[in-house]
C-alpha cells in the first residue's frame, strides 16, 4: 500500500524544510508545490489557473504512484479543511494511506521573520511574504486541524520533530 505524507498549513511555516528533511531521512521521493508553480509562472500569468495545473498535476501523479505502490512526500499547503478532507477520502478510495502533517509556526515573530526572509528574493508562489497579510489572506479560509493528522509547532528543533514525525509513522 502507497503512504503519502502530506505536509500541509500556512505558507512560511516549515513546511518545506520538514518535508526536505524527512525525505532525507527516509530516502522518499519530495513533491514540492511551489516547483510546479514557479516553473510554469513565466507561461500562464494567471494565479487560479496556475494552482489548478498544479493540483491537476498532483492527481494525476499520485495516480501513478498508488498504482506502483510507491511512497512519497508532499509540500501542497491544503490550507483549507473541506479540501484536505476530499483529498484523504481521494487517496483511500484508491487504496492508499495518508499522512496528514500540518505545520504551525506558534511564535508569530519567528514566523514573520520567516516571510520577511522570503521577500528579498521571493518566488512566483511567494506572494505574501507579511504576516498581516497572510493572515488577513487566511481570515476566511476554514483551517483547523483534521482527526487523525499530526501538528507539527515548527519552533521546536527539527531533530525533535523528525523524531515526533517517525513515532507518528511507525504508529500508522
Amino acid at each position: 500500500m502507497s503512504t503519502i505524507i502530506l505536509f500541509r498549513g500556512k505558507a512560511g511555516t516549515g513546511k518545506t524544510t520538514l518535508s526536505n528533511e524527512l525525505g532525507k531521512r527516509l530516502k522518499v521521493a519530495v513533491l514540492h508545490k511551489d516547483d510546479i508553480y514557479d516553473s510554469i509562472a513565466n507561461d500562464v500569468p494567471e494565479h487560479e489557473a496556475r494552482n489548478q495545473i498544479c493540483f491537476d498535476f498532483l492527481y494525476r501523479f499520485l495516480h501513478t504512484v498508488i498504482a506502483s505502490d510507491a511512497d512519497v512526500i508532499l509540500d501542497y499547503g491544503f490550507n483549507q479543511s473541506d479540501a484536505a478532507l476530499k483529498f484523504k477520502h481521494w487517496i483511500e478510495e484508491r487504496g492508499g494511506r495518508l499522512m496528514m502533517l500540518h505545520c504551525i509556526c506558534s511564535d508569530e515573530s519567528l514566523w514573520a521573520q520567516r516571510l520577511a526572509e522570503r521577500s528579498k528574493a521571493p518566488t512566483a508562489n511567494q506572494l505574501i511574504t507579511d504576516l498581516a497579510k497572510l493572515k488577513e489572506h487566511y481570515k476566511q479560509v476554514r483551517s483547523e486541524f483534521l482527526d487523525g493528522e499530526m501538528v507539527l509547532d515548527t519552533i521546536q528543533p527539527i531533530d525533535s520533530l523528525m523524531e515526533q514525525v517517525s513515532k507518528f509513522h511507525v504508529m500508522r
